[in-house]
């Protein structure tokens, strides 16, 4: 065997195993380092933050009708808000901050009112007048002292129909003082006449008289003015309320009554004609009969005035 060319195919052959196994074990090194890798993972993935896929995109919580009325009302409510700022007028919402107060004077004398806005056509009122006139006359001889008593508290719904300071109001009066208080005193020697009968009066017992004409306590109004306590306008604080109507008192009532001694101007004076009122019979029917006539002539006055103005300020 010739050793020289044994020693080079051996040379030759290791050269060429080279070679092929080069690649061969780059290869098997390759696959080694993905199953180790392979074999890795799970840890990593272990060790990594875990991100959820239960979240669910946002929405709104309303349905898609009720988001589209929502809009629709934020849309709305601006525009009329708006609305009112152009014309000057205090916001329906707002209307309850700003009550009016007001002074006035009348035939049922001096007051005061407060007006709370009810919407923008109605205000409920509330208030009080009171006035007492005294008088003192003599007629025919007779001393007269009288004292006639108006006014009352009152409440009252007034309703505006054109947004301006004609309104239209109904209420009640409580507490009525309309009421007259007289006294009289006959001097001796000096005539009365009670339905048609002449007295006179006693030199020794004067006759004294007390009348009084009541009304009913409580009684429903109907008014109508101009001026608002309240006016609708931002601007506008001051008004001058005028108002007129009347008070439903029904049938006033006359009551009198007198003592001393009346004498019948027919009989002499030393016959002594002369007789206690009170034990009178003649005397007490007349007496009757002029209350029960004066009372028919009072029917009249079941309505009584309403006249007053004033000056009011609206917070």
């Amino acid at each position: 065997m010739n050793f020289n060319r044994l020693l080079a195919r051996l040379a030759l052959g290791t050269l060429w195993a080279g070679v092929v196994s080069a690649p061969l074990a780059a290869q098997t090194a390759a696959r080694k380092d993905l199953l180790t890798s392979s074999m890795d993972a799970p840890a990593l993935l272990s060790s990594a933050p875990v991100l959820s896929t239960s979240a669910q995109p946002i929405s709104s919580s309303l349905p898609p009708d009720d988001e589209a009325d929502q809009s629709s009302i934020t849309q709305v409510v601006p525009a009329a808000d708006k609305q009112v700022a152009r014309a000057g007028l205090i916001p329906t919402r707002d209307l309850w901050k700003h009550p009016g107060i007001g002074l006035k004077v009348g035939v049922n004398g001096p007051g005061f009112e407060i007006a709370e806005p009810l919407g923008m056509h109605f205000n409920i009122r509330a208030g009080g007048e009171y006035m007492q006139y005294t008088g003192n006359f003599t007629e025919q001889g007779a001393a007269i002292n009288a004292a006639v008593k108006v006014g009352g508290g009152a409440v009252s719904l007034d309703y505006f129909p054109w947004h301006n300071g004609f309104h239209i109001s109904g209420g009640v009066r409580f507490a009525n003082q309309t009421k007259l208080n007289g006294t009289v005193v006959v001097p001796g020697g000096e005539t009365i006449t009670l339905d048609g009968t002449d007295y006179v009066a006693s030199s020794t017992d004067p006759l004294h008289g007390d009348a009084s004409i009541t009304t009913r306590s409580v009684a429903p109004s109907v008014t109508i003015g101009y001026g608002n306590l309240a006016p609708r306008r931002l601007a506008k604080h001051f008004s001058f309320p005028v108002e007129v109507g009347f008070y439903y008192i029904g049938q006033p009532s006359l009551a009198v009554h007198f003592t001393g001694s009346a004498c019948d101007p027919n009989v002499p004076a030393k016959f002594n004609g002369c007789e206690n009122v009170s034990q009178d019979a003649g005397f007490q029917k007349d007496l009757a009969a002029f209350i029960a006539r004066n009372n028919n002539n009072l029917s009249y006055a079941k309505f009584f005035p309403i006249i007053s103005f004033g000056v009011g300020y609206r917070f």
